[in-house]
């Protein structure tokens, strides 16, 4: 979505292998034999090549998600509505700065289940989102102890990712930020891999519903 943020592209080329190797047949064929996957490894090409935010139209996308001003967020918002998919990844990078709250670690990866209105209501929708994150927060755990932070869910009723799950997809935000001797963003891109690939994991076979969301909130 924003083309300086590429950690998250490179992740799903990998998972892309991953569905392609002759590995771990068992888990594929839990995940490939119960669900649907689509990808959508880049929605700003042009930002990405020129390494900044906006498009070539000097256009945030993720404030885009009501005017559709730009080709990516016609593009976008047509692939939500014709999948209307149940639960959807928005890939982004943070600050290197940012740490997990009260603590000397750096927030590697952010999670999110973005608000849908001002009020942050939990529906089901957003729940899932939630349980979601919580399972992958306690996998992230095993590589990446204290690493993980949870990002600001004030409403922002321009970005996609609130609207999408105003929309009725179950929304995880993920944020790669820092890790320590890692400026390329390969280890978070395994990171990402590991987070992703759990959650399809979870999904597929919906032990997820069995998470109670109270444990979202005590990430940090």
């Amino acid at each position: 979505m924003h083309g300086d943020e590429p950690t998250a592209t490179q992740a799903i080329f990998d998972i892309l292998n991953f569905f392609n190797s002759p590995d771990f047949s068992e888990e594929k064929e839990a995940m490939l034999s119960n669900l649907t996957i689509h990808f959508l490894p880049m929605l700003n090409p042009d930002g990405a090549e020129l390494f900044q935010r906006r498009n070539l139209l000097g256009i945030d996308i993720n404030r885009d998600a009501l005017r559709l001003q730009s080709p990516e967020g016609q593009t976008l918002k047509r692939v939500r509505d014709s999948l209307e998919a149940d639960f959807g990844f928005n890939l982004h990078d943070q600050s290197t700065y940012y740490n997990a709250e009260r603590t000397d670690k750096p927030a590697t990866i952010s999670y999110l289940a973005p608000a849908f209105n001002y009020e942050k209501d939990i529906n089901d929708v957003r729940g899932n989102a939630m349980k979601i994150i919580v399972f992958m927060n306690n996998i992230l755990q095993k590589y990446a102890p204290g690493q993980v932070g949870r990002y600001n869910d004030d409403f922002e009723p321009r970005a996609f990712g609130d609207n999408i799950q105003k929309w009725g997809t179950s929304t995880i935000l993920i944020e790669s930020g820092g890790y320590p001797n890692d400026p390329e963003k390969q280890e978070i891109r395994k990171l990402n891999y590991v987070s992703i690939l759990s959650a399809i994991y979870t999904i597929a076979n919906e032990n997820f519903k069995e998470i109670d969301i109270v444990e979202y909130e005590k990430i940090p």
